[in-house]
């Protein structure tokens, strides 16, 4: 029974894992070497996976691909024009669109990682290639794609974990008879309260995932040692399908390819976000859908919604700030020492990605019992390798003799971090904060999985208005974690995420 839920877990995380490549790589050759209008509003959408959570993106591909959702809506009011009966989409409640979920939320990760090493690529072995006479396609899976492999592999293996450990879009989209290993492992310890199974399952769970864990290490390394290779020039980008090796044929397919890959992203990435959008701002009486403000009144009333708010922005603030003082110390320590490339080192802020929440809010659950302390010691330990992988980014700007110079004029290690290594890193601290504090908002897993008595959280609020099927009431408390959440990050000072772990 176990060997099917995995085989099945590895299904679904590796069919959603090759549509968030497919797309997010075909999106990273448009913005990396083509110019085109939206084309840092895409880019910018990778910061999605970090910010919002997978409960936001399920009640938008139900408000948008449901049975009775916009596009059902849509294709009835159609099919009754032409007299034929259409009782709506169905497809979402199957293994293709758990698949299509998960591929599409992932996907702009995918477009961020690769599109910064792409544009940055030297075009000299390119035009080379073109002048002993490679076509196009040749050019691309001998010259360009080969040296792409190692960013392609830093997206895609951290997209599969995510998948691998997906939770909430299973839950809600997993047909009838169907599960994944976290989904069993929940059921386990929360519904039968069969601990014997819960524990094979977590370290069947654990094995797995350690594997693509020390997979992604190899391929991080392998990626940085090639990054002598590149060029920062960032070289010029012409309009699609003018480019100066581009024939008229080319041409045709380039902007017919970008065609449709805008009317994906469009129909599988923007469509379930409008829908949330819609659904918040609808009122149905009497069959007949209005515009209104009822859902979000109806909200604000509630004396639980604003205990919940407060519950969340409690938590995440301390959950973020734990997570910034564990990584910055980390970090320094590595940099003072200046152990950057010991293995051991880089492969600790690695290891949670290993661990799936349901295992971390078990474990520490039975040890604390469910408490606030709990949620946010767990929310912790999965989230700051996020921060650490900011603050790293941050302190690795620093020239060895920047930092020499600190360590002659400060009066030990702990004054050097404090009026060092601290003012030097504040933007990348700022990003740190914003992300991880976006994710406690966002998590409805762990305040699930803890069971913490007379508590909420906006995602756990949500989760429980979705249930008892005040479906666009759930929207509109999906659109305020949206803004609590991404609108700090936001405002944070752009950089470069490589990974995080799903709330």
């Amino acid at each position: 029974m176990v060997i099917h839920i995995l085989l099945y877990t590895l299904y679904t995380a590796l069919l959603s894992t090759l549509i968030a490549c497919v797309i997010g790589v075909s999106a990273a050759f448009f913005t990396a070497r083509r110019s085109f209008a939206g084309r840092r509003l895409l880019l910018a959408a990778g910061i999605v996976p970090l910010c919002v959570p997978p409960l936001v993106i399920a009640l938008g591909y139900v408000s948008f691909f449901g049975v009775n959702g916009i596009v059902s809506s849509w294709l009835k009011g159609l099919a009754r024009l032409t007299g034929r009966h259409f009782d709506g989409l169905t497809f979402l409640y199957t293994t293709a669109g758990v698949v299509i979920a998960q591929g599409f939320y992932n996907f702009p990760l995918v477009t961020r990682i690769v599109n910064d090493t792409w544009e940055r690529l030297p075009r000299d072995n390119e035009n080379a290639a073109r002048l002993l006479g490679a076509g196009e396609c040749r050019v691309f899976f001998t010259v360009t794609l080969p040296r792409l492999s190692g960013a392609i592999g830093a997206a895609c293996i951290p997209v599969f974990l995510f998948c691998f450990f997906s939770f909430m879009i299973v839950l809600l989209f997993s047909p009838p008879g169907t599960t994944t290993l976290e989904v069993e492992l929940y059921h386990s310890v929360r519904t039968t309260l069969n601990m014997g199974a819960g524990a094979k399952i977590a370290v069947i769970e654990t094995v797995c995932a350690l594997w693509i864990v020390f997979l992604y290490s190899y391929v991080i390394r392998k990626n940085q040692s090639g990054v002598e290779g590149l060029s920062f020039s960032g070289g010029q980008r012409c309009g699609i399908g003018k480019s100066d090796f581009c024939s008229r044929r080319r041409a045709i397919f380039e902007i017919a390819f970008f065609i449709i890959l805008l009317i994906l992203i469009l129909l599988f990435f923007v469509g379930p976000g409008a829908g949330v959008l819609i659904s918040a701002f609808t009122q149905k009486k009497q069959n007949v859908e209005s515009f209104s403000f009822e859902q979000f009144r109806n909200l604000f009333k509630a004396t639980t919604f604003w205990k919940s708010f407060g519950y969340s922005v409690v938590v995440g603030f301390c959950t973020a700030t734990l997570c910034c003082l564990i990584a910055f110390v980390y970090s320094v320590i590595v940099r003072m020492k200046s152990r950057q490339n010991v293995i051991a080192l880089q492969m600790i802020p690695l290891l949670p990605m290993a661990i799936s929440s349901v295992v971390v809010g078990w474990v520490l659950g039975l040890i604390f019992g469910g408490s606030i302390f709990a949620l946010v010691i767990c929310q912790t330990l999965l989230y700051w390798p996020v921060a650490y992988k900011q603050i790293q980014n941050g302190l690795n700007q620093l020239t060895d003799d920047t930092q020499n110079a600190a360590f002659v004029l400060s009066r030990g290690s702990f004054d050097c971090a404090v009026r060092f290594y601290l003012p030097s890193c504040h933007n990348v601290m700022k990003t740190a904060f914003s992300y991880c504090f976006a994710m406690s908002i966002g998590d409805a897993t762990l305040p699930l999985v803890l069971a913490i008595p007379n508590f909420s959280t906006l995602a756990l609020y949500t989760y429980r208005l979705a249930g008892a099927f005040r479906f666009n009431q759930a929207c509109a408390c999906a659109l305020v974690i949206i803004l609590v959440a991404v609108f700090p990050s936001l405002r944070a000072k752009r950089s470069n995420p490589q990974f995080n772990k799903e709330e």
